[in-house]
């Protein structure tokens, strides 16, 4: 039976009806606050255009990016009175540049009105579905008003300013101007402001002089001109000329047929950027403070300015890396060496402490430009550590552990030492402390590659790492920061902070927008685990006979070009208060170079020598020994973890368990000794011969000896 509806109860009025009534109720309060939101949003719209820029001045040039160091000392201020800025009007850019900006930045510039509904329904679903402020979807006038009158923080506060500020210049300003504006403000690196500067200092020439192919180059670099700049990044660039090139298709600038011939354009021999006059005290560390503003508030943080950034940065020891570099590669030009780059962090918190990317900045000749800090490059046997701390954490082996030290094939693969030839059965310690190539393959094929690359990536090491076994040798490249990153986890007793340059920013008026959150770090190793590797490497120093004034762990890497020939050379070097790389090699401006003649050894005596000795007497702490570690039943002078010890001690008789395959259980320390009885007899000396120089002499050292070997000794590689 159907209800009469007029029976229900009254008190149970539909929801819709109920809100009707409480609006009606409440109306005259909701009319005085709706009026009081109106003037306020008035009141701050006519505030606001009043800092509108005027098209008719010469303005634009941008806001100061300060960057300091860690003690709040200048590193580089990038003040208007130091960019590169020359002002055109829109009709003076010619056809190319305008239609490429808008191809690269905005093709609908002309089509919508400040705000692009569909870009930003677009990137307003990529941020809701990923949980954070990821997409962008600004039109060229809110990007205007983002570089021009916006703090770099992200926040929905601000995009809504943003969006009330857009629609304020257009209903100020046309199409036309704005567009003149933004070219005429927008940043394209290597200090130039503007199209007209950008087409000048990548060009030498005026914009309407610009090809389609120059124009969609430059085009690019606006929406991350640190991440595409083409001395670093060519590559990268390259592909955003592609992308713009095609938009210049879409919105019916170019042909199909003109967009593809001026892709085969061959942009780099056109390029005529000059050694910048910039004035920094770190230039390539700046430039990646730059390029960590893009990745973390975008690019409007950087083509803004008006930003104060406190960086991690110790100008102090970054001059003392930059006299050690230039100091250092003049030492070994013997070696046809003519370039270097330094990298040194706190492992405790992961602080950047000194950036030296290339020998000289300003030196086309060895492109100083370009950070080799960067750069993929193969570290040689620098890379070992990680395949024996990637055994040694798995019980694979232990320091004792016997290591067939001669010529033998691993499922085909047959490596080489320098001197071509072999220790003969030696313990895993000896075998790292002389940088021997054999048992190091030997050690990677029992703990297995897989393992050892799953290590080296948790612990930084996040390049393309290939999964033969020559990769264990330092087959596989690597860039200097990566590496560092690795060695801060040996140097932080297992723990990884993560790298990181930014302390903090201030806007404009002196409140900090941005505090960088060190945390925790992640466990990677245990302290215990990590401390065998160091109590290997801090022998090394000595070794070698590096003359530092103080205990580090080290270690030497040499590449191999497959020809007997040696592009690279590094060392790297921790204690608990520092972790420092270094890499040297010769460059030519075109990206290439030859080959040198100096082992990681001669880096370790003249580069890291020189700073590793003007380093402050508060950096010379050294590890005590953590819990879980041990010393054989039977040979105490060597560790284990506790359980690797091994069982009873052997009779005095020769070890039958003394193979390449011998169990770390089976009393590993009895046979043979980790401590072969005699020194090496040869390593290159930092001068031009090319003939072994006699054993170092060991420095003078808080620790014991190191272990001797037997003769004759390798090169470390």
């Amino acid at each position: 039976m159907v209800q009469n509806p007029t029976s229900r109860d009254p008190h149970r009025s539909a929801p819709h009806l109920r809100l009707i009534d409480w609006t009606w109720a409440h109306r005259v309060w909701i009319a005085g606050v709706t009026g009081i939101l109106f003037i306020l949003s008035t009141l701050y719209v006519v505030w606001a255009v009043q800092a509108l820029p005027d098209p008719s001045q010469d303005v634009l040039a941008a806001g100061d990016v300060v960057v300091l160091d860690r003690n709040g000392r200048l590193i580089e201020d990038w003040n208007p009175a130091g960019h590169y800025h020359v002002n055109f009007h829109l009709n003076e850019m010619g056809k190319y540049a305008p239609a490429a900006t808008l191809a690269a930045e905005d093709r609908n510039f002309y089509h919508h009105g400040a705000i692009d509904v569909g870009s930003t329904a677009r990137a307003l679903w990529v941020d809701i579905t990923h949980l954070g402020l990821n997409e962008g979807g600004s039109t060229i006038t809110q990007q205007l008003v983002k570089i021009q009158l916006l703090t770099p923080t992200k926040s929905v506060t601000r995009k809504v300013h943003e969006m009330v500020l857009a629609i304020a210049l257009e209903e100020r300003f046309s199409k036309d101007q704005i567009l003149t504006m933004y070219l005429n403000r927008v940043y394209y690196g290597h200090g130039a402001y503007g199209m007209g500067a950008a087409s000048r200092t990548y060009f030498t020439k005026d914009p309407k002089d610009l090809t389609p192919a120059q124009a969609a180059f430059l085009a690019g670099l606006i929406q991350a001109p640190a991440a595409y700049d083409p001395v670093v990044h060519y590559e990268l660039a390259r592909e955003r000329e592609r992308y713009v090139l095609d938009g210049m298709v879409t919105t019916g600038a170019l042909s199909q047929d003109e967009a593809d011939a001026a892709f085969e354009e061959d942009i780099k021999s056109e390029l005529k950027i000059q050694p910048t006059a910039r004035q920094s005290k770190a230039p390539h560390f700046v430039d990646y403070v730059l390029s960590s503003l893009e990745k973390t508030f975008g690019s409007a943080a950087v083509q803004q300015g008006g930003i104060v950034v406190r960086t991690t940065l110790d100008l102090d020891l970054q001059q003392a890396a930059q006299a050690a570099v230039a100091n250092g590669v003049h030492d070994l030009a013997w070696a046809n060496i003519n370039n270097s780059a330094l990298l040194a962090a706190n492992p405790k918190n992961g602080e950047i402490l000194a950036w030296v990317g290339s020998a000289d900045y300003g030196n086309d000749s060895i492109a100083g430009q370009y950070d080799v800090v960067l750069a993929e490059r193969q570290p040689g046997s620098s890379f070992k550590p990680y395949v024996y701390e990637a055994a040694l954490r798995d019980r694979k082996i232990t320091l004792a552990t016997t290591l067939n030290d001669t010529t033998q094939s691993f499922n085909g693969y047959i490596p080489h030492d320098f001197d071509n030839g072999g220790m003969g059965m030696i313990s895993a310690r000896t075998a790292l402390v002389f940088s021997r190539n054999i048992p190091a393959v030997e050690v990677a094929q029992m703990e297995g590659m897989s393992n050892v690359i799953a290590l080296a990536h948790q612990m930084g090491v996040n390049s393309h790492l290939d999964p033969g076994l020559a990769t264990a040798i330092g087959g596989s490249d690597v860039t200097l920061l990566e590496h560092v990153q690795g060695y801060e986890v040996f140097a932080n007793q297992g723990q990884k902070q993560t790298l990181n340059v930014i302390k903090s920013i201030d806007d404009a008026t002196g409140k900090t927008v941005y505090t960088h959150d060190i945390g925790g770090g992640q466990s990677v190793l245990s302290a215990a685990e990590s401390y065998l590797i160091t109590d290997v490497l801090k022998q090394y120093q000595y070794q070698w006979g590096f003359g530092w004034n103080r205990q580090m762990a080290s270690k030497t890497g040499t590449s191999d070009n497959g020809h007997g020939q040696i592009p690279d050379s590094w060392i790297m070097a921790y204690n608990p208060d520092i972790v420092v790389g270094v890499w040297v090699g010769n460059t030519a401006p075109n990206g290439g170079g030859g080959t040198i003649r100096a082992f990681g050894e001669s880096v370790g005596q003249t580069i890291m020598r020189r700073f590793v000795n003007a380093l402050p007497r508060s950096m010379r702490d050294w590890y005590t020994t953590p819990s879980g570690i041990v010393h054989g039943a039977c040979d105490s002078q060597e560790i284990f973890l506790n359980g690797t010890q091994g069982g009873p001690c052997p009779s005095p008789s020769p070890c039958p368990s003394n193979s390449p395959s011998a169990s770390p259980g089976a009393s590993p320390s009895a046979c043979p000794s980790s401590s072969p009885s005699a020194s090496p007899s040869a390593s290159p000396s930092a001068s031009p011969s090319t003939q072994p120089s006699p054993s170092p002499q060991p420095t003078p050292s808080p620790t014991p000896p190191p272990p001797s070997s037997p003769s004759p000794g390798p090169t470390p590689t």
